[in-house]
């Protein structure tokens, strides 16, 4: 064997296996977590996931800037031929795909080598303009040390190099050698730069470009489960393990804590994440697919509004520290490296700064999770450390004692229908649709109208309905989304016995928070009711002609997406369709609606949380509503509602611009 070779064998064999040992350590920090609350079934449809979401590059190129990640990807793995074919000469120089799979083939893959080998180049230099000269925000929040940068730049620059010196080779093969087969203008243009004169000898130049190539080749194998490049070892997996949420969990819908199987006596025992080990392993495998392309804090309403939340950064932060503790953690020494988790690693702002609105899920290209990982640590904060903020523990008091948010007699829950007649479940006990009126609804003043409205709806359609009226109580959704589990569980407990006692086929909410509790989250405790949102079941009574709006709205209108009836749960249209019964086509999309639409601020539990005036999420989107240009924006939400109220109240645009959810304006053209 000559020297060439020995060198080549050690420097193949020694880059191998650094890269399987440096998997080997990130799959020993990832099994550090607990087990999955997810099952991992349904092989077929994993499949899928990856072909679909890893090689077909699906969710990637949903935005523009996806298409330069898809042809590098793309390039690398087609051109992975040209290197193999690189590496094999070192052993046979005269070796060629043509020898192996016939010339016809050869020329086919010469030509996909040469215009691939450019669209990669073409991809790098974009890169390298966006990222270091435009420097979109998205990305700088991520490189704003000079690590983050040098990382960035180090990896594109392998790759470029990369291409280049595979172009010198052909370059030479083609002037020393043959013509390549094939169409390959590229490699043709860097002959013209190589040295020879066809004589079977390859000169220096060749033997420089090829161990350029090849150094190149087994460095960024070695680098890569070091660098922020180490999404292309998670990412794989991350898609055939992410959680099937039509089979299993939708989105949104949190795990649920079994407390009878709590361990309260332990030392050991925590209830939510205090430490990494307190997260799931796929929670920890989430740190590692993580792209940092910034998708997360282009859409977070936090981040907008001027707070410490990027979600970004928070899963960044985490795959830090898993990094930093992890080798004591393998090694059985319970050691953070004297950090916590929650104040040292994530600060207490970052995680009550989350809405929950699921725009990072929504717009993260490998299924991050990024709600679910902060929902855990604030059950920490709230169940096992009581900490919460003066206004949160008087809310969570309130929904305990009385049985509401607002802290009001529960007697007050049918003032709002007082000389409407409204039949109550109690004296009807059975009926078709059982109104789940909601605590804003019956007890918020501005929502009440809102209330008033769906009964004037539900009369003019001559529709079977009753209210449990005092018998109802919040769902708890505060506050599960709060941190407080064990409050919401006993919550959820006491209302399902109450509708127990009723017969009923369907029940309709005006709250998308009610709606996603009543219907995906009350399943976990053995209660399966058809729930039906207002916005929907509305525009069924005008498209069966039950009810037929007779006028319509002089002003132009705008319409906002609740988190929880939108992206919780897929309903864009239904609303849309109500308001399109109603405006004569002057309806106008704000820029951030549908899939992208910003968040009012009030979910998460954040309606009953104080704000800092200069980083209020309602103020950021009313901005939005203002652009739009419309004088009226609408919503079929009660907590949407009031943050958007409070939000033209606070720029003094009350005599500009109206508030109103749905089932108010089909109730006044009846």
């Amino acid at each position: 064997m000559q020297t060439k070779e020995i060198v080549l064998t050690i420097s193949i064999l020694s880059a191998f296996g650094f890269h399987l040992w440096s998997v080997f350590r990130i799959y020993r920090f990832v099994r550090l977590g607990k087990p999955s609350y997810d099952p991992i079934e349904n092989t077929g449809w994993r499949i899928k996931s990856i072909l679909t979401y890893f090689f077909g590059q699906k969710s990637v190129v949903r935005e523009p800037s996806g298409w330069g990640h898809f042809f590098i990807f793309w390039g690398f793995i087609i051109l992975g031929m040209a290197t193999m074919e690189m590496f094999t000469r070192g052993y046979n120089p005269t070796f060629h795909w043509g020898n192996v799979l016939g010339h016809g083939v050869e020329s086919v893959l010469a030509t996909c080598f040469d215009f691939l080998g450019f669209t990669v180049i073409v991809a790098i230099v974009i890169a390298f303009i966006r990222g270091f000269i435009i420097r979109p925000d998205r990305l700088s929040q991520l490189r704003k040390g000079w690590h983050g940068r040098l990382d960035a730049a180090f990896i594109l620059g392998m790759i470029l190099t990369l291409m280049i010196s595979m172009f010198f080779t052909h370059g030479y093969v083609i002037k020393n050698e043959r013509a390549l087969a094939g169409f390959t203008p590229i490699s043709n243009f860097f002959a013209q730069f190589a040295s020879g004169d066809r004589d079977g000898m390859m000169p220096t130049g060749y033997h420089v470009a090829w161990w350029i190539h090849n150094f190149i080749i087994l460095l960024f194998l070695s680098y890569i489960p070091h660098s922020k490049h180490v999404h292309l070892i998670g990412v794989m997996p991350k898609f055939f393990f992410r959680r099937d949420k039509e089979r299993d969990r939708k989105d949104g819908v949190l795990k649920k804590i079994d407390f009878e199987s709590v361990d309260f006596e332990s030392d050991d025992v925590s209830l939510g994440t205090g430490k990494i080990t307190d997260f799931t392993w796929p929670q920890l495998l989430d740190f590692y697919a993580c792209t940092e392309c910034g998708r997360c804090q282009e859409v977070c309403p936090a981040y907008h509004s001027g707070k410490e939340l990027n979600p970004a950064v928070l899963i960044h932060d985490l795959k830090e520290h898993l990094n930093e503790v992890g080798p004591d953690l393998v090694a059985g020494k319970d050691n953070q490296n004297g950090k916590e988790l929650i104040g040292d690693v994530i600060s207490e702002e970052v995680i009550w700064g989350c809405t929950t609105c699921l725009a990072c899920v929504e717009a993260c290209p490998v299924f991050i999770e990024h709600v679910d990982t902060l929902q855990d640590m604030r059950r920490f904060l709230v169940m096992d450390q009581a900490k919460v903020s003066p206004e949160v523990a008087k809310t969570l008091d309130n929904m305990e004692n009385i049985g509401n948010p607002w802290g009001l007699p529960n007697q007050n829950r049918t003032k709002w229908c007082e000389g409407l007649d409204v039949p109550l479940m109690k004296d009807k006990k059975e009926t078709e649709y059982l109104y789940w009126v909601g605590c804003a609804a019956a007890l918020d003043a501005r929502n009440q109208t809102v209330a008033r409205s769906m009964v004037k709806i539900l009369k003019a359609a001559n529709i079977d309905f009753a209210i449990l009226g005092t018998e109802e109580s919040c769902t708890g959704d505060s506050a599960r989304r709060l941190g407080q589990e064990y409050l919401f569980q006993m919550m959820a407990e006491n209302n399902i016995e109450a509708l127990g006692k009723y017969q009923f086929k369907k029940i309709i909410t005006t709250c998308p928070h009610c709606f996603n509790t009543l219907g995906n989250e009350y399943k976990d405790f053995g209660a399966d009711y058809e729930v039906i949102h207002h916005s929907e079941f509305i525009a069924e009574l005008i498209d069966s002609g039950k009810i037929k709006p007779n006028r319509n709205i002089s002003e132009t209108v705008t319409y906002h997406d609740a988190c929880y009836l939108g992206r919780h749960n897929g309903i864009y249209d239904a609303p849309r369709s109500v308001l399109s019964s109603v405006t004569n086509g002057k309806v106008v999309e704000m820029e951030r609606s549908r899939e992208k639409g910003l968040c009012c601020g009030a979910g998460g539990g954040m309606m009953w949380s104080d704000e800092d005036p200069d980083q209020r999420v309602n103020l950021v989107r009313f901005g939005d509503v203002e652009a739009s240009g419309a004088g009226l924006v609408s919503t079929a939400c009660p907590f949407c509602n009031i943050m958007l109220d409070d939000a033209r109240k606070m720029k003094g645009k009350e005599d500009e611009v109206e508030v109103k959810d749905i089932a108010e304006l089909i109730a006044a053209a009846l």
